[in-house]
Order: C-alpha cells, then sequence, then structure tokens
C-alpha cells in the first residue's frame, strides 16, 4: 500500500509498504479521514523534533523513515488475538498517545507525560496517511454513527483541548482569552462555551480564522494588529477576573500579553509548540501570583470526553475543516502549501 513516510527536514515520500496486520493486542483500522496536524507541519519544516531519527523510540522500536500521521478516524477491519472491547465493523477514533504504564507518572494516571512518551504517527508504531493502519486496542475509542469520520478525525486535537481546559480550573462568571484561532485554540473556545463563563474572548488577526472563532464560541475576536489588546481585554472585562489565559498562538508577543492581562491566581495555559524562544521575566508572574503551566496532550479520559462533546458539537466542529485532499496529493496541496504558502486553511484532511 501507500503511505506518507517521513525521513527528514523537507523530505516526506509516498513510498509503498506492506499492508499492516494486527499483532495480539492490536486493531487494524481502514483509515477514512486524517488530519494534517500543525506539529506534522513544524516536524516537516523545522524537524526532526519528536521523530526518533538517532536511535529507535523506547516504545515502537522504531526510527525515520516513519508513517505520518496520527490524527485519524476509520472503520475496524481486523482484531487480533485476545481483542475483547473492539469489534470489525466499529468506527473508531485512534488516540495517538503512547505510554509505558509503568513511570512514575503513568503510575499516578498521567500517561500524557510519560516519561517515554511517545505518539502513533510521530514516534513510529504506523500512522494514517496510508489505507490502512493498526493500533492498540486501548487506543481506540469508538465513535457514535452519528459522528462522521471526519469529525471523527478531530477527536484527537479536541483532546488535546479538553484537557488543556481542564488544567484551567475556571470557574462561572470567569471571563477567559485564547490566543489564536488555528484547530487547537478553536477547539478551546467550542469547550470553553459550554461552561458558563462572562466572556469568551479571542485573539485571532485572521479573517477567517477570526469568523471560525466566533462560530466556536468566542463572544469578542480582538485583531492585534489593529487594536491594543490589553485595553480591550480591560474594556471588556470591565475589572472582572480572567481566570486563565490559552497561548495557542506562539505569536511574538502572545506569551507576555496572556501573562499580563490573566487576573490574581489565574493560570495561563500554553498549549503551543514553539519553534523558538521567547524572552520571559518571571517577575511578570509575582504580584498577581499568576501561574504558567504547559498543557501535553490528553489522557484516555480526556479523549473519551472528546467523543462526548463531538456528539453534542459536530456541526460546529466540522465547520473547521477547510480542505480535503486525496492521498496523492498530501504532499503537493498539503504539507508544502501549508507549510511555505501563504493560506487560509484551518484543518485538512486527507482521505486514502
Amino acid at each position: 500500500m501507500r503511505a506518507l513516510r517521513y525521513y527528514g527536514a523537507n523530505d516526506i515520500r509516498l513510498d509503498d509498504i506492506p499492508e499492516p496486520e494486527p499483532g495480539p493486542g492490536m486493531i487494524k483500522v481502514a483509515v477514512e479521514a486524517a488530519g494534517i496536524c500543525g506539529s506534522d507541519i513544524h516536524e516537516y519544516k523545522s524537524g526532526p523534533i519528536s521523530t526518533p531519527v538517532q536511535a529507535p523510540h523506547p516504545l515502537t522500536g522504531e526510527q525515520t523513515p516513519i508513517v505520518l500521521g496520527h490524527e485519524f478516524c476509520g472503520t475496524v477491519v481486523a482484531v487480533g488475538e485476545g481483542v475483547e472491547r473492539i469489534a470489525v465493523g466499529q468506527q473508531v477514533a485512534a488516540n495517538a498517545a503512547l505510554w509505558c504504564g509503568q513511570c512514575p507518572p503513568c503510575l499516578e494516571g498521567s500517561t500524557n507525560v510519560c516519561q517515554s512518551i511517545g505518539f502513533h504517527g510521530v514516534s513510529g508504531g504506523g500512522g494514517a496517511f496510508a489505507a490502512f493502519d493498526v493500533i492498540h486496542e486501548r487506543n481506540a475509542h469508538v465513535i457514535p454513527d452519528s459522528v462522521l469520520p471526519s469529525v471523527g478525525a478531530l477527536l484527537e486535537p479536541l483532546a488535546t483541548a479538553i484537557h488543556a481546559v481542564k488544567m484551567a480550573e475556571l470557574h462561572p462568571g470567569d471571563h477567559t482569552v485564547v490566543f489564536g484561532a488555528g484547530p487547537i485554540g478553536l477547539m478551546v473556545l467550542s469547550v470553553l462555551s459550554a461552561m458558563g463563563l462572562e466572556s469568551i474572548i479571542a485573539v485571532e488577526p485572521g479573517a477567517s480564522r477570526a469568523a471560525a472563532a466566533t462560530r466556536c464560541g468566542a463572544t469578542t475576536v480582538i485583531d492585534p494588529f489593529t487594536e491594543d489588546v490589553r485595553t480591550r481585554i480591560a474594556e471588556i472585562t470591565g475589572g472582572g477576573r480572567v481566570g486563565a489565559s490559552f497561548d495557542a498562538a506562539a505569536a511574538p508577543d502572545s506569551l507576555h500579553v496572556a501573562i499580563d492581562i490573566t487576573g490574581v491566581h489565574g493560570r495561563v495555559i500554553n498549549i503551543a509548540a514553539w519553534e523558538r524562544g521567547v524572552e520571559f521575566n518571571p517577575t511578570s508572574l509575582l504580584f498577581r501570583e499568576v501561574s504558567l503551566h504547559g498543557s501535553l496532550a490528553y489522557t484516555s479520559k480526556d479523549f473519551d470526553d472528546a467523543v462526548a462533546h463531538a456528539a453534542t458539537r459536530a456541526e460546529t466542529l466540522a465547520g473547521m475543516i477547510t480542505s480535503t485532499i486525496a492521498l496523492d496529493d498530501v504532499i503537493t496541496a498539503g504539507f508544502d502549501r501549508l507549510a511555505y504558502d501563504k493560506h487560509d486553511e484551518i484543518k485538512v484532511l486527507v482521505r486514502p
């Protein structure tokens, strides 16, 4: 079968590889839709970042070249020995996280920060930019018939957003601010919209993404290129507490502004992957006792919550999909375009 494999920065290839078959505890999925993630583009432009190059990944035993694709949904076509929970014919979305189950974070339930953390379609073990993929039964989440495969392919980043919102510990009546209305930022907005918050402010300069932010639940969208973000947020909140801000932008000044506008005992949640560092003065956290948190991926419970959210917000989530392309076009119309061309895409799906 044809599959997209990563060799290194600016080097991905559609190769012919053997069709995978499920071993014990594994399931085989006919891929129906797979999303191109921002992390895929970072890996393509600036990698290797997370892909194992110098040595095999400890959980997969693989190193480059590896098959890419970690956001996907499909139909189960075969199961390996010992599989009990998942059956042939079910539609599943894949939890891409790989964890050891033995290190201290795993034993306390924080599998998303496993000391050997990896991701299917990033760290080896298969990938979804292909007609078929094989995953562990524990990584498969059955999705209801009401959720289309295209929306099912969004559940992996949605679970990431859900995990980040849980970390914020918001309360009804709080204000909140989301920097960046790309896929993760939009999904954070969708999750926040169900929480009874006083206001949900998005900071986004792109017109199409700003419109998407409103559809996903933002009560106000601020253009940082034409408005003073700090002043506008102060006007909107009227002295009320910004309980949390989320940086999904990794823009030059987004983290500094997020810290400045977050209220007493509020939390700044960084979800963005930064290609380069920024200067940061920790004193800015002191006088309001603001805390800064990194948020990585999700747990299995977060993924279950993503399935439940999608069942009620499927139309909103589907609105984030701006293009669907064939696997044969994934390099030119997918990776090259998203990495190097000016575009207004939000989420691009690949159909094998």
